[in-house]
């Protein structure tokens, strides 16, 4: 019998979504046009594969990976070994926290960082805690899921030897603005004349730096601003809409709830529900 991708589909990307796994059966996921969010799979125990571009990488106890959105990947148990112990995220970045993000490539866009000593625990700890919360029911579980996952990435970037900053200068003014003024009506090519760089060279560089398009990248930090609002004003929905830059509160409300799994107006009845 063909053995059928474990979590191929994960859910909505909210801020994460994340799962500690252990297992002796085969345990896959073939994404042959990548994920549309960042991976972060720590190898805790056992072996496992990962697959890109003709490359082929074990990864032991100890082994990080990070796959780069719209990477064409493939990983999974090591059947040869039999054993795979590892917890796992599917996460979009705050924009300042893309330079963290450049870890040495076994292939284009598949990285790799070895852990060892203390700061292996440590990692462990904090995923553990992102785990945990990400599973959790208190207020503002998320974004302690996500303040554990962004210590653990810190901490990887601590002994990356690779690090620094690798961000163009060009898509750098290009994500302030983005992040500053999400109300504008941006385009491709507004953005790419005011950073000094053809259509089609903007847009390669920007998806290759962030990870996704610049309009994705855009309407991610409309949501971000969305959900901000929601939380801290008592803007109606077409107030939020618009100050956010959507083209009408149905649209909007559309775009939040595949974002982060329920509708604007459900959002903010849950923060009055358990202040």
């Amino acid at each position: 019998m063909a053995k059928a991708p474990a979590h191929s589909l994960v859910p909505p990307t909210r801020l994460l979504v994340s799962n500690r796994q252990e297992s002796t059966r085969p345990l896959f996921a073939k994404r042959p046009d990548g994920s549309a969010d960042w991976i972060l799979i720590y190898n805790e125990g056992g072996r496992s594969y990962f697959r890109s571009a003709g490359v082929e990488f074990f990864a032991k106890s100890g082994d990080v990976i990070l796959i780069r959105p719209g990477t064409p990947h493939e990983y999974g148990l090591d059947e040869s070994h039999g054993y795979w112990k590892n917890t796992w995220t599917h996460f979009q970045p705050r924009p300042d926290c893309l330079e963290w993000l450049h870890w040495p490539e076994l292939a284009p866009g598949l990285m790799h960082l070895r852990l060892a000593g203390a700061v292996r625990a440590q990692v462990r700890a904090e995923l553990y805690s992102m785990d945990a919360a990400a599973h959790g029911t208190q207020r503002r579980h998320e974004e302690f899921a996500v303040n554990a996952l962004e210590r653990a990435l810190l901490l990887c970037d601590s002994r990356n030897l690779h690090a620094g900053s690798h961000l163009d200068e060009r898509i750098r003014k290009a994500m302030r603005l983005l992040c500053e003024s999400p109300e504008e009506r941006f385009t491709v090519e507004t953005l790419a004349h005011k950073c000094g760089l053809s259509r089609s060279r903007f847009a390669e560089l920007f998806c290759g730096q962030a990870g996704m398009p610049p309009l994705a990248f855009l309407e991610q930090q409309r949501l971000r601003r969305a959900r901000e609002l929601l939380e801290h004003t008592s803007l109606n929905l077409a107030e939020v809409s618009l100050q956010c830059g959507f083209a009408s509160a149905f649209y909007f409300s559309l775009r939040f709830k595949k974002q982060f799994g329920v509708s604007p107006r459900a959002y903010r009845k849950r923060l009055k529900d358990h202040p």
